[in-house]
């Protein structure tokens, strides 16, 4: 379906992908971060014009510096091509903000942005092989993540989502990184990634499923099923009660009493 996202300011549309993110509305992100490039590019051009002129820059009433405008919108379309499985598309993206020092008169902030999508971008490009079943670099992966937490969470959920896509063993990385996500587990509740975190409890249940270790997999999806009504988060809900359905008749007796009395709660 066709947007309407005409008269829709730089900010709003940043806001529109960060929920339509949550929402895993993959098709809506692609024409609203077109919408943003396209907006902010037409921003860029008029200030560049200005500059050449002799005259005061307009800043458009934006609420962060240009840079981040241009590397937000093309690191969330990527991101939805990936999701897609429209790898090549997904690389062109990359391309797009993996390096946007060329954009002239960048404050301190601008360059900072720059530092912070070149990572970003490093770090989907990896994101995208292990989807193709690229798993050499998963070594060079496990490094980035060691060195910028906040990208922990969202790597792992990469790195599930390739393991169960390719069946291949990532016990020992589970392992290594457990008790790091679990003492951040009040962070990733709070802030803007708990998207992501109800998609690691997600996928960590379904990966034990598909590797036979089904009673610690229900017992997860239990507590991703609580921890989804608790944030009201309906498409991790959903994922964790489908596949909870599927493994529900093998299930212990205090399983299925949990699992049924959520079920109450939620009639209540």
């Amino acid at each position: 379906m066709e947007l309407d996202l005409n008269g829709i300011n730089a900010d709003s549309l940043v806001q529109m992908l960060k929920a339509s993110f949550t929402l895993e509305n993959w098709d809506g992100i692609l024409q609203i971060a077109d919408k943003l490039y396209s907006e902010i590019n037409h921003f860029y051009s008029i200030n560049q014009r200005e500059s050449t002129d002799g005259q005061k820059e307009s800043d458009f009433g934006l609420k962060r510096s240009i840079v981040y405008y241009f590397g937000f919108s093309m690191c969330l379309k990527g991101i939805a091509l990936e999701k897609m499985g429209r790898y090549e598309e997904a690389r062109e993206c990359i391309s797009k903000y993996e390096e946007l020092g060329w954009i002239n008169d960048m404050d301190a902030g601008g360059w900072a942005e720059v530092e912070y999508y070149s990572e970003i971008a490093r770090a989907n490009r990896y994101v995208i092989d292990l989807n193709e079943g690229n798993t050499e670099v998963l070594p060079d992966y496990l490094v980035f993540l060691r060195h910028n937490y906040e990208e922990l969470l969202p790597g792992m959920t990469h790195i599930l989502e390739s393991a169960i896509k390719h069946e291949y063993n990532v016990d020992e990385v589970l392992i290594e990184f457990k008790e790091q996500i679990e003492s951040m587990e009040e962070y990733y509740e709070t802030k803007r990634n708990i998207r992501y975190y109800l998609d690691f409890i997600y996928l960590k249940a379904k990966y034990y499923s598909l590797n036979g270790n089904i009673y610690d997999a229900i017992n997860i999806l239990s507590y991703a099923m609580a921890s989804s009504v608790k944030f009201k988060d309906d498409t991790g809900f959903r994922k964790s009660a489908a596949l909870f359905e599927k493994l529900r008749n093998q299930t212990t007796p205090e399983q299925l009493d949990k699992y049924l009395g959520l079920m109450e709660q939620i009639l209540v």
